[in-house]
């Protein structure tokens, strides 16, 4: 694996996201002249990740305990699907090549799918829109997962030969930005079985009392891919994503004797304190994977904060019958593709992950797991860009002379 390293980027173009979540992107819109652009040749971008995922198991067949209520659910927060395919995006009708998707919640708990999944805002391109869709909602409460304070996506589509061209700059194909407010999730008090379970396999008094297992301050995610020109007149390919993520809480957080693990300067200031970028030029060399993670701090309890940097994994008693671990991935040289010819570049993984683990100390047979739960931030499992050798329009383009020239969406 080559031309993958991590930096420290100085500055990124970003939006707050405030308590209600509200949207605020002035870089969407696209020129009202923009007409469909020449064939650029075979490339693709997908981009394919989310703000969080939670997930719970409680109950079912306990050795010992018995057969108590079975307690499950999931939730996806903040899911984004963006491609561009200049082939054609696969299952859309017409003359799609672009496609953004950014979808607040889907969830499912004690095998009932709860209807959330149609809050999402997607665009594509063709046709192209002037103006971003979004979708939006505040205080969404979601039976047996928790409340949200606020989320919010809005997206945008490109598809033109303003962006597109031998010769041009370039610019953006899709744009996404997602805006979370506070998450609280999984209160023992409001899944009154939840309580029950512990409080009856296993002598386990919880500091967060009533109050929820996980919770989380706002945030934000933003992804964009797009085309750049080179010196040449052809075009290389990138995707950018990025995020701004605030404290994550178990157990009511340290300050109440649980768990808080800090991202850096995710309260004071308005820049993602996460960031990778994925870029193909076509040429030699390059292709290229960038990326920086957040610097982290492990607080339990009363003790004194610890420092915690990619690769981390480690699994530690908060209290008897307690255990949480603590997994801040990095992206492996096995997740990372880089192309000597400069033509491909993918990435996958990366991430924190925090679990809860409740058990019963049994005599001989050791500790029995009575369930866990735990919820994800910070991951794009698929990232990728695609571009032929030279990059887009490596053959100076069409003749603008030739009538039969091929144009993406119009037929001559």
């Amino acid at each position: 694996m080559t031309g993958a390293r991590r930096i420290r980027r100085s500055a990124v173009a970003t939006v707050a996201c405030g308590a209600a979540a509200t949207l605020a992107v002035s870089a969407f819109g696209v020129p009202a002249h923009a007409a469909a652009p020449e064939n650029p040749g075979n490339f693709e971008i997908k981009a394919d990740g989310y703000y969080g995922t939670f997930r719970f198991d409680f109950g079912g067949d306990v050795p010992i305990a018995g057969s108590v209520p079975d307690l499950e659910g999931n939730a996806t927060v903040g899911m984004v699907q963006n491609e561009v395919n200049s082939e054609g995006i696969e299952g859309q009708d017409g003359d799609v090549y672009s496609r953004s998707i950014g979808s607040l919640i889907d969830a499912s708990a004690m095998d009932t799918e709860i209807p959330t999944h149609f809050y999402a805002a997607e665009q594509v391109a063709l046709p192209e829109k002037a103006d971003p869709d979004t979708v939006g909602v505040h205080d969404l409460g979601v039976p047996g997962i928790g409340n949200l304070r606020g989320i919010s996506s809005e997206v945008k589509a490109n598809w033109n030969d303003d962006v597109l061209g031998h010769g041009s700059q370039g610019g953006v194909l899709t744009e996404l930005y997602s805006g979370v407010g506070q998450l609280d999730l999984v209160d023992a008090g409001e899944v009154g079985q939840l309580s029950g379970i512990l409080s009856s396999m296993a002598p386990v008094d919880l500091p967060v009392g009533d109050g929820p297992l996980f919770s989380m301050g706002e945030g934000q995610l933003l992804q964009e891919s797009g085309v750049f020109g080179k010196e040449d007149g052809s075009q290389g390919a990138y995707l950018e994503v990025s995020g701004r993520f605030s404290d994550l809480n178990l157990l009511g957080g340290a300050e109440n004797g649980g768990i808080t693990v800090g991202l850096a300067a995710a309260s004071d200031t308005e820049e993602p304190n996460a960031w990778g970028r994925l870029e193909a030029t076509g040429e030699p060399g390059g292709a290229s994977f960038d990326y920086e993670l957040p610097a982290l701090e492990l607080q339990v309890g009363g003790q004194e904060g610890v420092e915690i940097e990619p690769g981390f994994d480690e699994t530690f008693e908060v209290l008897p019958g307690v255990s949480v671990n603590i997994n801040f991935a990095d992206y492996r040289d096995d997740d990372i593709e880089v192309a000597d010819d400069g033509t491909y570049v993918a990435a996958s993984g990366g991430g924190l992950s925090a679990r809860l683990i409740f058990s019963l100390p049994v005599p001989v047979a050791g500790d029995i797991e009575l369930g866990h739960a735990e919820m994800g931030i910070l991951s794009f499992p698929e990232a990728s860009v695609e571009v032929p050798q030279g990059g887009l329009y490596a053959d100076g383009g069409d003749d603008e002379d030739d009538d039969d020239h091929e144009v993406l969406g119009v037929t001559n």
